[in-house]
């Protein structure tokens, strides 16, 4: 079952849910590798939270483009949520809507195309485990056979150094591409800038076994799968744009970063580079403010600590500082979508001469990288994650994507090579996941 854009004046949707016990239909990731022949897929996990979930099919599915797809959004799923009918115990969880937007507001082309500038869906078959418990929710009484098999168990990351995928020319452009922004900072007209590139593989992934992979590497990010028809989505991201429970508004600035090493005097010493560094914490300030400021446009108070913190991962190290508010029911966790999208982190500032000259000279299409991705339910919870440490699967071939801050200081060779290590975070499971299916 499938609607488009193209909605009766009711949906007349019935969503029933039920718990599940034992393995491996406890497991979410089971489901989604069950599901290979299903027509959309969207996975999401964040291990230290005890959190899973999986979306397959679509029971109703929503398109928008345009300066105004976050208010429309808004317009479609209260519409949506108004005439869903949910049936199941009372402490099973409501069903999720799954939505993720391109970095830019208008339609996309080439391998981009069907995923579109945002979709809405409202998943035909839902499974979530949620601290020990696991629940089954099916939309309209959609036909489901719990899965049999548990899915693959995760595998070791082969070593993986990104500028041997790359060209000298790639690696010279996107030096180009910092000297740019310097010059631009220099000029007055930005205070920062985050230029970003891909590197282009001839690998085809097992898309389950990559999933598994990415949870176990990666306990204190959301590793996400959007699949389609014809391409996947995937990565496991650090940053949290916004998430909502129970009017308590989280989300935090990551700016900044540095590598990680085996010998802990080393890392340790690293780490204090970071905290330390005038350019890093220059660049973290920024990102930082610019949240204040959104919020404060939704007549939302923010609070956070005035230091940052150090946010330990596995290759990869940043500076972190959490930002926490108090909102009511009049504001709808798409509105602050909008205000946020997109931070300082991923676009520059500011935002528009930042985004001109990203137009100009990137010679990139972002797509849904750097964007955001995520879920919500009807009573206003849900989370978005900006879609950082990802790639597109396509055509038998992966791209994989990264940027990286520049502000006053910033040297184009520390910049390229702070690209390599966050492409080496996907690229080393990436080669594991494709030996493994080949």
């Amino acid at each position: 079952m499938a609607l488009t854009n193209e909605e009766p004046e009711d949906f007349l949707l019935t969503a029933s849910t039920v718990e599940i016990i034992g393995e491996p239909a406890s497991d979410p990731l089971s489901w989604f590798q069950s599901s290979k022949n299903s027509d959309s897929r969207w996975f999401w996990e964040t291990p230290n939270e005890d959190s899973s979930w999986v979306g397959i099919g679509n029971a109703c599915i929503h398109n928008v483009r345009g300066s105004n797809r976050f208010d429309d959004a808004v317009k479609f799923t209260k519409r949506l949520f108004k005439d869903l009918s949910v049936e199941g115990p009372r402490e099973a969880p409501l069903p999720r809507v799954a939505a993720g937007f391109s970095f830019e507001d208008e339609d996309l082309g080439g391998v981009w195309k069907s995923l579109g500038a945002g979709r809405i869906v409202l998943p035909a078959v839902q499974v979530l485990r949620k601290e020990g418990r696991s629940w089954l929710t099916v939309i309209n009484g959609f036909q489901v056979a719990l899965p049999e098999i548990s899915p693959p168990l995760p595998l070791i990351p082969a070593d993986a150094d990104p500028s041997l995928w790359s060209s000298t020319s790639e690696r010279n452009h996107y030096r180009r591409l910092v000297e740019k922004a310097l010059e631009n900072i220099h000029a007055g007209n930005i205070t920062k800038a985050v230029p970003c590139r891909s590197i282009r593989t001839p690998l085809n992934p097992d898309l389950s076994t990559l999933l598994s992979t990415l949870r176990n590497l990666y306990p204190a990010c959301v590793t996400f799968g959007v699949d389609t028809e014809s391409i996947s989505f995937v990565g496991a991201t650090p940053e949290r744009l916004v998430a909502i429970d129970q009017g308590n508004l989280h989300t935090a600035a990551l700016a900044g970063s540095a590598p990680r090493h085996f010998e802990p005097a080393t890392d340790a010493a690293l780490g204090q580079g970071l905290m330390t560094s005038p350019k890093e914490r220059s660049e973290h300030d920024v990102v930082v403010k610019a949240i204040d400021s959104a919020l404060n446009t939704l007549d939302i108070t923010t609070k956070h600590p005035s230091d940052p913190e150090l946010l330990r991962l596995h290759g990869i190290q940043h500076l972190f500082t959490p930002i926490s508010a108090k909102i009511g029911d009049q504001v709808h966790l798409l509105d602050i979508i909008k205000a946020l999208h997109p931070t300082p982190a991923v676009s520059g500032h500011p935002t528009s001469p930042s985004s001109v000259l990203r137009s100009k000279y990137e010679e990139l299409d972002r797509g849904w990288f750097a964007s955001p991705i995520g879920w919500f339910d009807s009573s206003g919870n849900g989370e978005f994650r900006v879609a950082l440490r990802s790639a597109l699967i396509s055509n038998g071939e992966t791209t994989l994507y990264a940027g990286a801050g520049v502000v006053e200081g910033s040297d184009p060779d520390r910049e390229l090579l702070e690209t390599d290590v966050k492409l080496r975070a996907l690229l080393g499971p990436i080669l594991a996941s494709t030996k493994e299916s080949s």
